[in-house]
């Protein structure tokens, strides 16, 4: 058994229509060891050859700027897609879903979320890879799997209404999230915690968490979860114990708190 999808959802901080920043990620995407991009579009209905100079001048026009970018790469068996927004806003978001992904290529894969972090900023990211689990879930630890699975997949529309899901395998905060942790809290996190070169911090909760199978990635979440308690700051899950299938969330006292600045 093998994880049936690799995912990278972040919330940049920084104008990605900017041509400085533009240009380095497609620079990385181009140079992205497991697949460069094949083709590209600005929706999700229609794509075309990638051609790197369509779209930057699509991006960086004054008059009928694209708002979004799709990027779509395929080798073999090896298939990913990857939008993102260039403006910069609350709702502003990265996104790539990568399935099929040959076993030597998933520590590439968690390099690759490290490079685009360096680029974008943040604000909060998630980096997962997910292995099959129980639909719908029947006991306590599958449902701890489906939670697990659902914090590190966040949509556009999450972070501003209900804060941080959770942790994902690999989990981003920036500057503004950071200034709701306490450093007590983060020193109680049993997880590896890297400072990054844009001042924020990165979460492993296990080392090396493409190296684990899926019963030592969930314990090491739950550990790291539990840490987090006292700070009131992840999203509150509200589980369907009726179709025991979906999860929904809503906000914590510190993030209601946060909006209400």
């Amino acid at each position: 058994m093998i994880p049936n999808l690799f995912s990278i959802a972040m919330f940049p901080s920084v104008p990605i229509k900017d041509a400085g920043n533009l240009h380095r990620l497609l620079d990385l995407f181009e140079n992205f060891k497991i697949c460069p991009p094949t083709r590209w579009s600005n929706n999700e209905i229609t794509s075309l050859e990638y051609d790197r100079n369509a779209i930057s001048e699509r991006a960086l026009l004054n008059e009928n700027r694209i708002s979004e970018v799709y990027l779509y790469g395929k080798q073999g068996s090896i298939s990913y897609s990857a939008r993102f927004s260039l403006n910069v806003s609350f709702r502003s978001f990265l996104e790539i879903d990568c399935k099929r992904l040959p076993q030597t290529y998933w520590g590439d894969f968690f390099e690759f979320s490290d490079h685009i972090a360096n680029i974008v900023k943040p604000r909060y990211g998630a980096t997962h890879l997910f292995w099959p689990t129980a639909i719908p879930w029947q006991t306590e630890r599958e449902r701890l799997h489906s939670w697990m699975d659902f914090c590190a997949q966040p949509a556009p529309v999450h972070l501003g209404v209900n804060g941080p899901l959770g942790l994902a395998a690999r989990t981003y905060f920036g500057t503004d999230i950071l200034a709701l942790l306490d450093d007590e809290i983060l020193s109680q996190v049993n997880a590896k915690i890297v400072a990054t070169q844009w001042n924020g911090i990165r979460i492993d909760v296990i080392p090396n968490p493409w190296s684990v199978d899926a019963d030592e990635l969930l314990n090491g979440w739950i550990h790291s979860m539990n840490a987090f308690d006292d700070a009131k700051l992840f999203a509150i899950p509200e589980f369907n114990n009726k179709s025991r299938r979906s999860v929904s969330f809503q906000p914590n006292e510190k993030w209601i708190a946060h909006l209400h600045k």
